[in-house]
Parts: structure tokens; C-alpha cells; sequence
């Protein structure tokens, strides 16, 4: 059993604000530029996983930037310095740095878990329509994490490359607003697809690979609870894994059918052919 699953997604302009950090900065600290990580005691670099560093994103958003305006020019809309222009996630695994150093079985888990959920990253953005560009490893704090680099593609449905309209929570809170609802509805139905968001991600990966949907101080769960939680957790990742396992013996299966199939219809062309070289045969006796 490892633990509960922990991602956060967010976007960011090219400004920033008192509340948020510019996408500047985020590329920076995802980099390890000196100087950008000072919540890390011993930084070390990032490691690689998908696409490009991290800094190198920036020319990358203000081509793009410069592309959409030119498209824009004479519709009335603009892509201003506070257009959120990049998508941070980050998905953390509660298996810690040290004992994946310790541990080979641990270390095998973790990268399992990193891969599938670098693809499910992808599938996401792209169906959401962004577009992965990179994706970096850091393993200098207490959990191993990934942090997931997405930008919009520049779409007639989004002209302004406005990443929030393509993330769940803020699609669904400005549909709220589109409806009349208020600022405490709005917030309620930016929450609600942001759960569902976390579903889809624990039912995609985490459940696959035992990790429960939240922690118990989260749901305020006693320890007999959290500990029911977490063998439900594990029997569903033992019942995947079994499923996955038949799947695989189904399809072996049905291979060896058509393949059985396939010479049951040789053996009776065989026949036919036997017999019509027989007939061939007395033919050209009687011309003979």
C-alpha cells in the first residue's frame, strides 16, 4: 500500500499577480534557476522527461502569443499581459526520495506509476486542448514528483490562447456566471469539476497503482476507517491488475481460434484441391 494520491493544477499569465507567480517564474523554479527554488534546501536539476526544458517554454508562448494577436487583428479581441497563458500540474507519490534510493521494489513502483501518469497528463491536456511541452522530475524535496508544462493551441474555438478555457474548474465556474449564479456558486462549480477532475485521475491511474483517493486527515476518517479504506484500495488494484491479466489471455485466446479457424478453412481448400487434381488427373488419362 503506498499512500493517497496528491495532484494541483493551475494556470498562470505572463504578469503574475499578488496572488499568483507569472509563467516566467513557474518555468524558472520548474528549471532550478538559482535562485527560483529557495523553499528546497539541496536543489539538484530536474530530470527530463517529455519535450524541452522547462525556460525554454518561453519563446515557445510569446510566438505563439505573437501569432494569435496577428490572427486577432481588426475582431476587437486582445491577449493581454493578464491572459493566462500556461498550465502547471503537478502529481506527487507519497513514496519518499530516500526510499526509492533504499528500495528497488519501491523505485520500480514509483517509475510504473510516473509513466502511466505522464500519459494519462498528455491524453488530458490534448483532449482539453493544450499541448504538452514539457515534463520535468524533481527529486530534491521529500516526495518525488512531476510537474506537467501544457500551453493552448491557437484554435478558432480559442483565438486569445486563453488557458483558462480549457481547464475544468474555470470553464465550469464562468458557465456558473454565463447562468447568473453568484461568486459562491460559481466557486462551488469550480470545485465540483475539480473533484471530478481528481476522480477521473484516481479511477485513470492511482487506483491502479493502490493509491486511495484522499488521506484521512482530509476526510477526518478514524484509523480503523482509513485502514478499511486502504484494503479496498488494494483489492481494487488487485482486481485491475487481474483484469488486465485476462485481458491479455482473452486476446491470446482469440488469436489461437483464428489462427485454429484459419487452418480448418486450409485443410478444406486442401481438400478441394486434392480432389480436383484427381479430376484432372483422370482427364488427361482419357486424353492420354
Amino acid at each position: 500500500m503506498s499512500g493517497y494520491q496528491f495532484a494541483h493544477t493551475q494556470t498562470y499569465s505572463l504578469k503574475g499577480n499578488k496572488v499568483n507567480r507569472s509563467a516566467r517564474d513557474v518555468l524558472m523554479e520548474n528549471s532550478r534557476v538559482p535562485g527560483q527554488a529557495n523553499h528546497v534546501k539541496n536543489v539538484k536539476p530536474p530530470k527530463l522527461l517529455f519535450g524541452v526544458d522547462p525556460i525554454e517554454l518561453m519563446p515557445v508562448i510569446e510566438q505563439r502569443i505573437a501569432d494569435a494577436k496577428a490572427a486577432l487583428r481588426g475582431t476587437g479581441q486582445r491577449i493581454q499581459s493578464n491572459t493566462h497563458v500556461l498550465e502547471g500540474a503537478v502529481f506527487s507519490h507519497p513514496f519518499s526520495v530516500e526510499s526509492l534510493h533504499k528500495n528497488k521494489e519501491r523505485a520500480a513502483q514509483y517509475i510504473a506509476w510516473r509513466n502511466d501518469m505522464i500519459k494519462y497528463a498528455i491524453a488530458d491536456a490534448e483532449k482539453r486542448g493544450m499541448q504538452t511541452l514539457s515534463i520535468v522530475e524533481h527529486t530534491d524535496e521529500t516526495y518525488p514528483h512531476i510537474h506537467v508544462l501544457s500551453i493552448p493551441k491557437l484554435t478558432t474555438e480559442n483565438p486569445r490562447l486563453d488557458a483558462k478555457a480549457c481547464q475544468q474548474g474555470h470553464k465550469a465556474a464562468k458557465a456558473a456566471a454565463d447562468k447568473g449564479e453568484d461568486a459562491k456558486q460559481q466557486m462551488r462549480a469550480y470545485r465540483d469539476a475539480m473533484s471530478e477532475w481528481q476522480d477521473d485521475l484516481w479511477e485513470s491511474v492511482s487506483a491502479k497503482h493502490g493509491l486511495t483517493r484522499v488521506g484521512p486527515r482530509r476526510k477526518r476518517s478514524t484509523r480503523q476507517e482509513w485502514n478499511a479504506q486502504k484494503q479496498l484500495t488494494e483489492q481494487l488494484q488487485k482486481a485491475i491488475r487481474l483484469k488486465e491479466k485476462l485481458s491479455i489471455e482473452v486476446a491470446d485466446l482469440q488469436n489461437v481460434k483464428a489462427l485454429l479457424d484459419e487452418n480448418k478453412h486450409l485443410k478444406v481448400d486442401n481438400q478441394k484441391l486434392q480432389k480436383r487434381i484427381e479430376t484432372l488427373e483422370n482427364a488427361y488419362s482419357e486424353l492420354k
